[in-house]
């Protein structure tokens, strides 16, 4: 280390600088102006910067809940730069706690996200080791991220609890709790006739399923084509998804009260 490096090292060490966004931070180490070592006060991390960063504020607190209060970036080899990874995580935590988001979905108010995926490190090592992370479907899309097919009416994203499954499948599964109205999934009255019709799309094509003369019997033919439809896609998809996700379909009971 030449005297310069050493008497700047003396005019830093234990020196405070204010940072843009994350508080105040105190140099612990110094090697060169490229190889600075500062700790935060809160939360307490140490970060790798330069003098440069020092002087304009823009270093950064992985460790700072950044993210809707809550999700920070953390500690370890992912970065910003996994665009879509980051751009999975930032979707979950919508979902999960922005209020705006609640007050367009509120089907989504009681959804939270486990503590390990708060931290992205996790959510982006979980999303690598998936075999389906990366897979896109016959259109091109990448598969998306679900967190209630493996078990109903989950209200958390966990390691546990979500897979990777074609669009497609997501689509079909979907509710339209907020679009449907009055009657249960697959129920509409038609008055025209004073009848209950059921029925569903398939892929932008109604498949009509009769008229009935109650709610309850609509209902029925409405859960038995669409559990039977469920059977088909597991077969479709077989190949192409998680066979924890096979399984879950084949097992995918549709309640009145979907």
């Amino acid at each position: 280390m030449d005297i310069r490096t050493v008497r700047k090292r003396s005019e830093l060490l234990g020196k405070e600088f204010q940072t843009n966004n994350y508080g105040k931070c105190v140099v612990v180490d110094y090697n060169g102006a490229k190889d600075v070592t500062v700790m935060f006060y809160e939360p307490i991390c140490s970060v790798k910067c330069q003098t440069s960063q020092l002087k304009d504020g823009t270093i950064s607190n992985p460790l700072y809940p950044s993210v809707y209060g809550l999700g920070f970036m953390g500690v370890g080899k992912y970065s910003y730069k996994d665009k879509r990874t980051v751009k999975l995580w930032g979707r979950m935590l919508e979902r999960a706690f922005s209020s705006i988001f609640h007050e367009r979905y509120p089907s989504y108010k009681d959804v939270t996200v486990c503590e390990d995926w708060l931290d992205f490190q996790n959510f982006a090592a979980w999303c690598e080791n998936q075999k389906f992370f990366n897979a896109k479907d016959e259109n091109g899309s990448y598969y998306q991220l679900d967190k209630d097919l493996l078990y109903k009416g989950n209200k958390i994203y966990s390691p546990e609890t979500c897979c990777f499954v074609p669009q497609y499948i997501n689509s079909v599964l979907n509710s339209c709790g907020k679009a449907r109205g009055e009657y249960p999934i697959g129920v509409a009255y038609f008055k025209k006739v004073d009848k209950f019709i059921s029925g569903f799309c398939i892929k932008g094509t109604r498949k009509h399923l009769g008229y009935h003369n109650t709610v309850e019997e609509a209902f029925q033919a409405y859960r038995e084509a669409k559990e039977d439809y469920l059977l088909l896609i597991a077969e479709r998809y077989k190949y192409d998804i998680d066979y924890k996700v096979y399984i879950g379909l084949l097992e995918y009971k549709v309640e009145i009260d979907d």
